[in-house]
């Protein structure tokens, strides 16, 4: 056999996995969709946060404060995939273990992370922030300004 003909038969069988995988998954992309959106939208309003803390407090936040670092992308980039996995696996369950039940478990888990990242946006825009309406929401929700400082949080733990 040609080499040529054996990389085309080995990329065949690849992008006919692919397809395959594709076509059982294509249910759960809306929900990706909507969710990797969220998770995105939570890292801006984290940038955000650390813009005006870097105004607000110049002496306590570090220079860099503003830029947005390769390791808070590696973060983002777990998070987005854990939301991905969580996304099928409560798809996979619904069509094959739970498939009698009157739940959408994938509404459900799409749900879940869009509140969970909804709440961190609420925080993050809320927080170091001045409004009548962030005072208010302040009253429930965590102040994330501090996260930004300029700190070792190992000296917080003794």
């Amino acid at each position: 056999m040609h080499p040529n003909q054996l990389l085309s038969d080995f990329l065949r069988w690849i992008f006919t996995a692919i397809g395959a995988a594709m076509a059982i998954l294509e249910p759960t992309l809306p929900y990706i969709l909507i969710c990797t959106l969220m998770i995105l939208a939570d890292c801006f309003t984290a940038w955000s946060l650390s813009r005006r803390a870097r105004k607000a407090y110049p002496n306590r936040v570090s220079k860099d404060g503003k830029k947005f670092k390769s390791h808070h992308f590696g973060a983002v980039i777990v998070t987005i995939l854990k939301a991905w996995a969580l996304i099928v696996m409560s798809y996979l369950i619904q069509c094959h273990i739970t498939d009698g039940m009157p739940i959408d478990l994938t509404k459900v888990a799409a749900g879940a992370i869009c509140f969970w990242q909804l709440w961190s946006i609420l925080e993050n825009e809320s927080s170091c922030n001045g409004a009548k309406w962030a005072t208010v929401l302040q009253k429930i929700l965590v102040d994330k300004t501090s996260r930004h400082f300029d700190i070792d949080l190992d000296e917080l733990k003794d």
